[in-house]
């Protein structure tokens, strides 16, 4: 007898992944808005995307678009 594995797989937007603020009592989800300035393929462009600083941002950005798009600047929106 045989038996069949079925796999499933939950694709997640990268902007949706949310992580808790470290020094927070309670679970509390700090996350800004950010502008990403990028070039790709020698097209300059910005994105928006929600994170918790620059540094995920950019690596948010990075995970929308490839490795290969070079992060010009990143600015938290008011």
């Amino acid at each position: 007898m045989r038996m069949i594995a079925v796999v499933m797989f939950c694709l997640v937007s990268p902007a949706t992944l949310m992580i808790p603020h470290a020094a927070a009592q309670e679970e509390v989800w700090v996350q800004h808005t950010y502008e990403v300035k990028f070039r790709l393929q020698g097209i300059v462009s910005t994105t928006q995307v929600r994170a918790n600083d620059a540094a995920q941002a950019k690596k948010l950005a990075e995970a929308q678009y490839g490795k290969e798009i070079t992060v010009l600047s990143t600015k938290r929106l008011k």
